[in-house]
């Protein structure tokens, strides 16, 4: 049968189709038309013309009709197979691979793209043969067959190498390195990405950009072994790339990852320079996906360096954006982050509702691990507001998830939560129990810090119980505090294992640890101060960053100006001469046209003076209003700060000055079981209450949910402490619509050497913490030895 019957007959077969049956005219007039000019030629090179117009024809309708290709090409390989076509037969299968590897037929597909190498192999052309097998081999590597990936690329690295074209020596190791990846093994995928940048030094735009990627693989395999400065370095040699390319989306996106790295490294201020640079490059391209991930790690970093309402807006603009796409995952980890911000906001209303998003999207398509950090921190925040029952049903949740995924070091930090639940519950075996799990899990992870939390918390509860067995723990966390260089924890083990020698009866050995105790607290207090020192230049550079973006954007519109103005003065030159003929007639109604404007004037300035008068009233009540939060009429968080950064303007010179925090007890239990209104009316009553037994020159803020504080200038502590014992005895007293309430009350004063407000309402909220573990409706006077508790309120 000849070639004008096969086809003839292929398309016969397909006659049902309207489209094909069109297709099958054209082809037969076609196939016609070259049968008549065969006339004047050999009929082998009409064969030959005819294969080639056909094969041309089945590779344009790959992209359209892949069936119709692939049958086509089919038909094409049987004839060419027939004529013992070497050439077209392993044009033909690759073709077939390609197609079958669209259509999602992969072992067709992996059939012909090794029937394809196998046919350039024997027509030596290693150049075709090499591209194929590279075909075959990515094939592999999508389906996660390693053994057989592995055992195809021993047999094609030698011919490669023997070829010594450099791009596809490259091409197979990267394919190598992806497998070890995928599979982690970094070290070894790390050993193939370092070997294919040999090859990869060609200027050739697509090597170049092989060469970034290749990179950006390094800096993700060194990500996940962990090695902070690796990754961004790796990260680093990327951007350079990028750049030279000028490929703005690759260099924005890189920049994000670059700013990850450095604050992983604790590089603050150049991990804000880079997540700068990656947004200023998104407000000029189209990737919203980029954006908010850009978005996402800014708002990460202004929270590190304690910008919170900066934070809160990047990180808010991206949830946005991944709840108008519906991104669940975007959503489920800026909610995360939202609910974090909040939590250290203190806003734990707030912080609830963020988290609740998390656990109340679709199951199955949460990440398990971010759905278990929700329910993780959810447990904390309960337990912080004594609602031990829930915290425990949140904890388990988080528990049994990562159990299920065996993430070996959550389950550590959540079996120490659970344990902490059981303590405060009164169930001191539970307890024991979950933190010897806890440290279990530590030690399994090799983490050193975790392992040393797990160890000091253990010992804490066995102490009185097998102190022997508590002194061994805490000098184990003690050992390794030092080899990690972990100061706070070092001093934790310090006063821990003092408080247990005392009671062992050994007061020399107490007394050394007292001594030990001491000149740790003076270099952390020295290393603090330092690392305060740091966190104010962050500031500091973000400022003057944002300065520098507005110099730039003005310079824009000047130059912008300049243009315009250039622009006008030609147009001006041409109008010069009409307005000096003009000039004339203008100055005979100069006069006229003066008195008008003076009497528009007086008119005016008439009516901006009754506005500003209007205007001026109205900005009181809003000033007022601004200062107050709305439900309790007390200051708000922003005015508190404002008065005390005023009163720390004069720190010098102030000598007594003390703060109250206050927290309503149990506030949790009494939203939950009367409802929020009436939480409004028990927080109103107790804010009023506060304002009315405080002096005039004192003020009353609400610094969050159920948290008030109370600034007392001029006051010593031993005045403060009366007050605040006195207004606790009030609140007991008192009856908020029949619900009984009580607070607890945090001291300080600036005797205890606060060098900002910050610092000052950090010392009495670790006072007010005191308070609350003590049994709540209470007042607790700040004292150095709260410091190292912030470490455990909150994993």
């Amino acid at each position: 049968m000849d070639l004008t019957s096969q086809v003839h007959t292929f398309f016969v077969n397909r006659i049902y189709n309207s489209k094909l049956l069109v297709k099958a005219l054209l082809f037969a007039l076609f196939i016609s038309l070259s049968s008549a000019y065969a006339q004047e030629t050999t009929s082998y090179s009409l064969i030959n013309e005819s294969n080639a117009g056909l094969l041309k024809r089945a590779e344009l309708l790959m992209d359209t009709d892949v069936i119709t290709s692939i049958e086509l090409s089919k038909a094409l390989l049987l004839q060419a197979q027939s004529a013992d076509d070497t050439l077209l037969s392993a044009k033909l299968h690759n073709l077939l691979g390609k197609a079958n590897k669209k259509n999602n037929n992969i072992n067709e597909s992996l059939h012909h793209f090794s029937q394809s190498s196998a046919y350039y192999s024997k027509l030596n052309d290693s150049r075709n043969q090499i591209k194929a097998s590279i075909n075959y081999i990515k094939i592999l590597l999508d389906e996660k067959r390693y053994d057989e990936l592995a055992n195809r690329i021993e047999t094609l690295l030698p011919t490669t190498l023997v070829y010594g074209d450099e791009f596809f020596i490259a091409q197979v190791l990267l394919t190598k390195g992806d497998s070890f990846y995928e599979q982690k093994k970094y070290n070894d995928a790390i050993t193939q990405y370092s070997s294919a940048l040999k090859y990869l030094v060609n200027k050739d735009e697509q090597i170049q950009k092989q060469l970034g990627e290749t990179y950006k693989k390094l800096a993700q395999s060194y990500k996940r072994l962990e090695n902070r400065e690796q990754t961004a370095h790796f990260y680093t040699k990327a951007l350079e790339i990028y750049t030279n390319l000028d490929d703005l989306k690759l260099m924005a996106r890189t920049l994000n990852t670059l700013a990850e790295a450095q604050r992983y490294l604790d590089n603050l201020v150049l991990a804000l320079d880079y997540s700068t640079r990656a947004l200023e490059i998104h407000k000029d391209i189209d990737d919203p996906v980029g954006l908010a991930k850009a978005l996402l790690g800014a708002g990460i970093i202004y929270r590190h360096i304690n910008l919170y309402e900066k934070s809160l807006k990047h990180i808010n603009e991206a949830y946005l954006y991944y709840k108008k796409v519906n991104n669940v995952l975007g959503i489920a980890k800026t909610s995360n982050q939202m609910g974090l911000l909040y939590t250290r906001l203190k806003q734990f209303d707030q912080a609830e509702i963020f988290y609740q998003i998390t656990i109340d999207l679709p199951k199955g398509v949460v990440e398990d691990k971010t759905l278990a950090s929700a329910l993780r921190e959810m447990a904390v925040i309960s337990y912080e507001s004594g609602d031990l029952e829930s915290a425990m049903k949140f904890a388990q949740k988080a528990y049994v998830t990562y159990k299920t995924k065996n993430l070996t070091s959550y389950i550590s930090i959540t079996a120490r939560i659970i344990a902490n639940i059981y303590r405060a519950q009164g169930n001191k075996n539970k307890a024991i129990e979950y933190y010897r799990e806890s440290l279990s899990f530590a030690r399994e992870t090799g983490s050193k810090l975790y392992e040393i939390k797990s160890l000091t918390a253990l010992a804490a509860i066995l102490i009185g119980i097998d102190t022997n067995e508590a002194i061994s723990l805490l000098k184990r966390s003690l050992a390794l505090s030092t080899e990690i260089d972990d100061k706070l924890h070092m001093l934790y083990a310090y006063r821990e294992i003092r408080i247990a020698e005392k009671q062992r009866g050994r007061i020399n050995e107490s007394l050394r640890y007292a001594e030990e105790e001491i000149a740790l607290t003076g270099i952390i207090q020295y290393e603090r101060d330092e690392s305060k020192l740091a966190l104010e230049k962050a500031h500091l550079h973000s400022h003057k960053m944002e300065i520098e973006l507005e110099t730039l954007r003005e310079k824009e519109k000047l130059h912008q100006l300049e243009l315009e103005k250039k622009n006008n003065e030609i147009e001006i030159s041409g109008q010069a001469r009409v307005i000096s003929e003009l000039e004339l007639a203008k100055n005979k109604y100069a006069s006229i046209a003066l008195a008008f404007l003076l009497a528009a004037c007086l008119a005016i300035v008439l009516l901006v003076y009754r506005s500003f008068i209007a205007s001026k009233k109205r900005n009181e009540e809003l000033d007022y209003l601004a200062a107050r939060d709305p439900l309790t009429n007390c200051y708000n968080r922003r005015i508190l700060f404002e008065i005390m950064n005023r009163d720390f303007l004069d720190l010098p010179q102030i000598e007594e000055y003390c703060i109250l925090m206050v927290d309503i007890d149990h506030f949790k239990s009494v939203n939950d079981t009367y409802g929020h209104s009436i939480g409004d009316t028990v927080l109103c009553g107790v804010a009023s209450l506060l304002q009315a037994n405080i002096r005039t020159s004192d003020s009353v803020a609400r610094f969050g949910g159920e948290e008030f504080c109370i600034i007392l200038p001029n006051t010593t502590q031993e005045q403060a402490i009366r007050i605040a014992e006195a207004i606790r005895i009030k609140v007991e007293k008192a009856i908020f619509d029949d619900i009984p309430v009580t607070c607890s009350f945090g001291v300080t004063s600036i005797k205890f050497k606060a060098r900002t407000p910050s610092e000052l309402i950090e010392q009495a909220d670790l006072a007010l913490y005191e308070a609350k573990s003590l049994g709540r409706n209470q007042v607790v006077l700040w004292d150095c030895a709260f410091e190292e508790f912030k470490l455990f309120r909150s994993e």
